[in-house]
Formats: structure tokens, sequence, C-alpha cells
């Protein structure tokens, strides 16, 4: 499982490697803000079902307090992990989970912490962040459209830099390795450390020679 906030190349560092070990990608935000949505139910996932019934999901979140929204989130993870335990069981081969997370202690306590990476950019800001390219610059031109936008973009960027504190610090408190990749380092060379901390790096090499 690959973790990490906003812009801290868990997409890219999950393609490389999947490439390169030539295993499939469980995108969990895809899945969690895609097809989650139409099986949650009121019984099993009452959380996520109230998200997912409001009239508009992101005014729902971002009309929330830090401390809220953090609830929310611990609440949340358990309904999504049971979710993906049911997809898991009709895939017969190993997988990279693409982020989707903010809370990896609870993670941590279903899945060794072994298997989990939590990416790391640091000296960034959340609005430097979510302004570096045409497709995340399109979310403060959706969060614009909400009532009290400038309030809500500034709840999106305090929420975002929190994410990436919970992250990284609960990622530190259980065990889980933090590779932190340097602004010149290659894609190729810090997937090759992630995959090391993973323990599958062999499984690269492997794949290379054959």
């Amino acid at each position: 499982w690959i973790l990490g906030g906003a812009g801290s190349g868990k997409s890219t560092i999950c393609h490389s490697l999947s490439e390169t070990l030539e295993i499939p990608i469980y995108d969990m935000d895809a899945h969690i803000y895609g097809d989650y949505h139409g099986r949650f139910t009121e019984e099993t996932h009452p959380v996520n079902r109230a998200w997912a019934t409001a009239e508009n999901g992101l005014a729902w979140l971002l009309n929330m307090t830090w401390e809220e929204f953090h609830n929310f989130n611990q609440a949340a993870l358990p309904e999504y992990v049971q979710l993906l335990v049911e997809d898991l069981a009709q895939i017969n081969t190993a997988i990279l989970i693409d982020g989707g997370i903010v809370n990896p202690s609870l993670i941590a306590e279903v899945i060794s912490p072994s298997q989990i990476v939590c990416l790391a950019r640091p000296g960034r800001s959340s609005a430097e962040i979510w302004s570096e390219n045409e497709e995340r610059s399109s979310m403060k031109e959706y969060v614009f459209q909400l009532p009290n936008p400038e309030k809500a973009w500034h709840n999106f960027l305090e929420f975002d830099r929190s994410i990436t504190e919970t992250l990284l610090r609960e990622s530190q408190e259980s065990n889980i390795a933090i590779c932190t990749r340097d602004e010149s380092e290659s894609v190729a060379h810090f997937s090759e450390r992630v995959a090391r901390e993973l323990g599958i790096w062999h499984q690269a090499k492997s794949t290379k020679t054959s």
C-alpha cells in the first residue's frame, strides 16, 4: 500500500512499479469517489452513505471543522476496507494499492506495516501543490462553485495540509517506512527505493531478468 499526501508521487510511483513488476494497481481514490458510492448501504456503511447522499458531497465535507473531518475519515476507513476486502477476494495476484486513506495507523492494525510505504515531498505548501498542473488547478475551480467559495477553499487547503501531517505522523508512530523524494531524484531511482522498503525489489530484478 503506497500512501502519501497530495503531490507526493503516489500514482507516479505506483505506475512505475506496476510497469516494472507487471502487477495491477488498485486506485483507492478512484474507488472511493467512484464505484464504492453505488455500494454504500445504510446498514453497513452509514458514515459513507451520509456523505454519498448529501446534496453536494464536497460542500458537506468542507463545511466540517478539521476535528469533524478527521473523525469522519477514521469512521469511514473501516467501511472502505470492507469493500476493498470484497474486491480482493476476486483477485488472485499481488496488487499495488494507491493511496485513498488518511489514517495509516488504522491500516497498520490489519496489514503489516512492512507492506506499507508513505511518500513525502517536503517544502511545498498545499497552495503550491494544488496549482502545479492543470488537473489539480481544476479543483480550485470546482471548489469556487460552492457557496462561500473563499472559506471553502481555505478549508480545503487546511484539510490538505493536515491530511499530510496526519499521514506522516501516524506512519512514524506505526513504524511505516517514510520515503522522501529529492526533487532531482529520478522516478526510476525513487521507485527502486520504495520497492526495497516494501521488500519487493527482488521481484523487480526477477521480472527484468525474465
